[in-house]
């Protein structure tokens, strides 16, 4: 019983610490406490990100690993995972768009990744209010891919609308379809970043205001807050 319950706590621990380097944390595996937090919460004088993206993933569930080193005769230290674990099926791109801009809709943390960028501006026409959120988007600095002689990317561009409390009051999305001549890319150099203009009726008080904008071929978001008070 007791050598089953100490292969059981290995079992436990050896989990916790693939958790702690697949996620960049830190493992004490001494009893000394202090220098443990000390570890912890010190900052490295220098840290650089590796990325890994797997070619001609199988969809089988399998597990895949991985082994990373520093060719370095400096000190350096490495965390890394020791592998991934491939999907069980293809993604369903659709639905990957579809999720990842909801969860930045939904977030507050701000990304630039696009070239984009978020401008408010309130008009008025009688009694009724518009806020409008403006979406600066530079097309030359956009990534297009060649397909039956044109060049091409679909941008898509949600704004939100929130209470003070973070409360989803309005939400509107855009889809910006680019199928550009050789000539029309070309000549983007030479012009200004286009305006995409969404409209919100809204009533006096304060709201918040967020942006995401997410294209197809890089996959990348740019997600901004903003902050606007209707008198």
């Amino acid at each position: 019983m007791i050598a089953f319950r100490q292969l059981d706590g290995d079992e436990a621990a050896e989990e916790l610490i693939a958790l702690a380097e697949g996620t960049g944390g830190i493992v004490n595996r001494n009893n000394d406490f202090d220098g443990g937090i000390r570890k912890a919460a010190s900052a490295p004088e220098y840290t650089y990100v590796l990325g890994f993206s797997p070619q001609n993933l199988k969809a089988d569930g399998s597990f895949h690993s991985l082994k990373v080193t520093a060719r370095s005769t400096e000190k350096v230290s490495l965390q890394a995972r020791h592998g991934y674990w491939a999907p069980n099926h293809a993604e369903d791109e659709v639905a990957v768009s579809k999720q990842e801009i909801e969860n930045a809709v939904f977030s507050r943390d701000e990304i630039h990744s696009l070239p984009a960028e978020m401008h408010t501006q309130v008009t008025k026409d009688g009694e009724q209010v518009t806020l409008n959120v403006l979406t600066s988007l530079d097309l030359k600095l956009i990534q297009l891919r060649k397909v039956d002689g044109r060049n091409r990317n679909d941008v898509t561009i949600v704004a939100a609308l929130f209470d003070v409390n973070g409360n989803f009051i309005a939400g509107k999305q855009k889809l910006l379809k680019l199928r550009l001549r050789d000539e029309t890319v070309l000549g983007l150099g030479q012009k200004p970043p286009i305006m995409i203009t969404t409209g919100f009726d809204v009533k006096p008080g304060a709201y918040l205001v967020r942006l995401v904008v997410r294209d197809e071929e890089s996959r990348e978001i740019t997600a901004e807050n903003a902050a606007a008070q209707i008198p």
